[in-house]
């Protein structure tokens, strides 16, 4: 998300096609290069809103998430095991770790776990929107 929208092919033809269809086929260079800001800020809302729910919804759907500690204990435990059985394979242990259940809890695990990255993407979303409403009132 950190490159610009028009530094990937496939999204500077979105952000074309959604400049196209604000300004409209007639539209001066002025109006077009203004309805392109909007399209960009727009396609910027939507990259970082999909990547929070692709985080959010892989790490909900994954029945082997793990808080950060039980991944700590459980690596401390596999270092441990392979020097007493150096083929001891990670799968072993991992399958000692009591399930993450899904649900309330799962969820308030991942939220509280990933808020650094999902305060980075609130902060990259409120400036899109910034972005995007500057241009519709200019």
């Amino acid at each position: 998300m950190n490159l610009p929208v028009c530094a990937d092919p496939a999204l500077a033809e979105e952000v074309e096609a959604l400049t196209h269809e604000i300004a409209g086929s007639d539209a001066s260079a002025e109006i077009r290069e203004l309805a392109r800001q909007v399209a960009e800020a727009q396609i910027d809302l939507r990259r970082v809103r999909y990547a929070r729910q692709q985080l959010l919804s892989r790490n909900l759907s994954d029945p082997d998430y793990r808080s950060r500690p039980q991944v700590r204990a459980a690596n401390k435990a596999l270092n441990l095991l392979r020097r007493f059985a150096p083929k001891v394979h990670a799968s072993v242990v991992a399958k000692r770790l009591p399930p993450m259940s899904p649900g309330p809890q799962k969820l308030v695990l991942i939220l509280s776990q990933e808020a650094p990255h999902l305060l980075t993407m609130d902060r990259y979303e409120q400036r899109a929107l910034r972005r995007r409403n500057s241009a519709i009132r200019d």
